[in-house]
């Protein structure tokens, strides 16, 4: 069976070659020396020149008679290396080259969907560089100097003399403003959170969190964590990963004291009593050490997730809102709402 299939293959391939190269080779002829092969009055004419004593004297006349002669060494040598040729491979690679391409394409194209990271937009905490600090340590900015016009001004301004009120004039008592006055000296948080008519409870456990302060009104609860971390601070309040939010330093990261306090609040509400469970809670946080650098692009952020960030003490920037400008004036509890909450926390 072998035999036939290779005597097949020899002869299908002396078939084709035959046919091609006698083609190709008569439109050679016929192009270079006007000569037909398949004409029997050329091969006549050859016939009669050679008899007539015909003398080969041109280039052109010996390229001619050696094609002639080459013919058939040709035809039959470029047989002899048409059978060696593997055509089945040669068939196989032609054939299936379109199917082998799509199949590729198609792998790469797979390759690449289950490569492909879902699309993470970039936050400040984690990816971009974080800005070195700009401010002291102190958290404070300082101040442009005044210019020398102003300066000048105030001092030729003439002080203001202190006038004695009329004895027969009862002095007036102002009316009470609804912002706490700044306690710069002096004044703890604890002490500025009473002033206010809180009553508190100190060093409260809430979601497994501590919380320094948990002051109680007539009408809401206030959640007050006091964040005593110095440094320069980015803030960032999105999850990522499933993980809670972080702020970094340039050395160090933590979790945010605003998503504790978020969690703390939560935690709070399932708990309350039947008594006091439609009582608002009100959370802030207190930067007392740290600079929050980014602090400008995060108050939108917070006042979203209904949260105050303020600062006392050494805490900063500026642009933060003081604590006495955060905690306004409210009623005292009565006692059965104050001991159903300390009850409950305690």
């Amino acid at each position: 069976m072998k035999v036939i299939f290779a005597i097949s293959r020899i002869l299908f391939i002396l078939l084709i070659w035959t046919i091609g190269y006698f083609f190709w080779y008569r439109r050679l002829m016929i192009s270079m020396w006007g000569f037909n092969l398949t004409l029997k009055l050329h091969w006549i004419y050859i016939w009669n020149e050679w008899q007539n004593g015909w003398v080969i004297q041109s280039f052109r006349e010996w390229l001619f008679i050696i094609a002639l002669f080459a013919m058939i060494p040709i035809w039959f040598t470029g047989w002899a290396v048409l059978c060696t040729v593997p055509w089945m491979k040669w068939f196989k690679i032609i054939l299936l080259f379109p199917i082998r391409l799509i199949r590729s394409k198609l792998k790469e194209y797979r390759k690449t969907k289950n490569t492909i990271k879902p699309k993470v937009t970039k936050k400040k905490s984690y990816k971009q560089t974080r800005p070195p600090a700009v401010r002291a340590s102190s958290g404070k900015i300082k101040h442009p100097d005044k210019a020398p016009e102003e300066k000048e001004q105030e001092i030729s301004k003439p002080a203001p003399v202190a006038q004695e009120a009329p004895s027969n004039i009862i002095a007036t008592r102002p009316e009470p403003s609804y912002e706490m006055p700044a306690n710069t000296s002096g004044g703890s948080i604890m002490d500025i959170l009473r002033s206010a008519g809180y009553r508190l409870i100190s060093d409260a456990k809430i979601a497994g969190k501590k919380i320094d302060f948990v002051g109680i009104s007539a009408d809401h609860i206030l959640l007050c964590l006091v964040d005593s971390e110095s440094g320069d601070w980015l803030a960032d309040e999105e999850r990522f990963n499933d993980e809670d939010p972080l702020w970094f330093s340039e050395s160090n990261h933590r979790i945010s004291p605003v998503r504790i306090i978020l969690n703390a609040r939560d935690s709070l509400a399932s708990m309350l009593t039947p008594d006091v469970r439609n009582m608002e809670i009100k959370v802030i946080v207190v930067i007392r050490e740290g600079t929050i650098i980014n602090a400008e692009d995060m108050f939108e952020v917070w006042n979203g997730l209904k949260v105050d960030v303020c600062r006392f003490e050494n805490g900063g920037p500026d642009e933060i809102t003081p604590l006495t400008s955060v905690v306004r004036p409210v009623s005292a509890p009565n006692d059965g709402i104050y001991h159903s909450i300390s009850s409950i926390l305690r």
